[in-house]
């Protein structure tokens, strides 16, 4: 009984913030362009905050894990590859190929991240995570740019590129958070109470907006792709990456950081970069609204294993 309500636990809050938006939006208080509006507030200001405060009230060794961000690097690797040569096969449009790339590897892992370690962890899980995306965000872009590039059979512009990469607030703000604790420089304490309190409604208004962003009417023109999306990305995936770690030996917030980074849906900024650089935007946004409403369910079942084998 312990393990199914710890399981809940950690789908709970997902599923309120994200039934709220959606009831916002049904009931006409805020539209879909008003949420797209405040999902990009919280992605360039409210996230970034949460992201840099996790890292700079961070103890080091509990934030930097050399062998975590090996294996989130290598697995992120192989997934990517395994996704491409998959898709490549099976899917003859180059936009709708590069477009499933994208939404089986490619996790909403600071947002999700953030709560699913919240509710399992202690300071040392946030931490943790904190630090793995100030590695994985850049990663994600990197090859999001790579796929979509190449699926249009573009010439790679690597400055452009880096340019583009390092206009991701996230990357930013982990690139900040990891030179002010590094380097040991102060952050004035009378900026730090607000500022870390503006951070700390990122992730509320994240899932709401993301519930006010929710579509379904167009999904059945692309329920192959979508059964796919989901299968790979919430199951096949979270799988394989799990009992990996878990053979290696990781336990409690290691493990935990694992599901993060692996058992999240797409990322909501996939749409836009689908939209920007050639893919099917339509699809995307489609692939983040099931795997969103999916991941509930796989979530809770994952975690409710983990916790009955006293893995984490």
């Amino acid at each position: 009984m312990g393990n199914f309500l710890l399981a809940v636990k950690v789908v709970l809050p997902l599923l309120i913030y994200m039934t709220v938006g959606l009831l916002v939006r049904r009931r006409g208080i805020f539209s879909t362009e008003q949420f797209r509006a405040l999902n990009r507030m919280t992605f360039r200001i409210f996230m970034p905050l949460t992201l840099f405060f996790n890292i700079y009230e961070a103890e080091l060794e509990e934030a930097v894990r050399p062998d975590m961000f090996l294996f989130a690097i290598a697995f992120i690797l192989l997934q990517y590859t395994v996704a491409w040569i998959v898709f490549t096969k099976s899917i003859k449009s180059k936009p709708d190929c590069a477009t499933m790339i994208q939404g089986v590897y490619r996790s909403n892992f600071v947002l999700f991240g953030n709560v699913i370690t919240a509710s399992l962890c202690g300071e040392s899980g946030l931490a943790l995570v904190a630090g793995l995306a100030a590695l994985v965000v850049p990663l994600f872009n990197i090859l999001a740019v790579v796929l979509f590039e190449i699926k249009r059979e573009n010439e790679l512009d690597v400055v452009h590129m880096i340019i583009n990469i390092f206009k991701n607030p996230l990357v930013d703000a982990g690139i900040l958070g990891c030179i002010f604790k590094v380097f040991n420089i102060p952050f004035p304490a009378l900026l730090q109470q607000p500022l870390s309190t503006l951070g700390d409604i990122a992730t509320p208004l994240a899932l709401m907006s993301l519930g006010g962003m929710l579509s379904l009417g167009s999904i059945i023109n692309h329920r192959k792709y979508l059964a796919a999306a989901v299968t790979g990305k919430l199951i096949l995936i979270p799988v394989a990456a799990l009992g990996t770690a878990i053979l290696l030996g990781y336990r409690g917030d290691a493990l935990v950081a694992v599901l993060a980074i692996f058992a999240s849906p797409t990322a909501v900024a996939s749409t836009p970069m689908a939209q920007a650089m050639g893919g099917n935007g339509e699809l995307a946004g489609e692939i983040v609204a099931a795997t969103s409403v999916c991941c509930i369910l796989t979530i809770f079942l994952f975690v409710l294993f983990l916790s009955g084998q006293n893995f984490i």
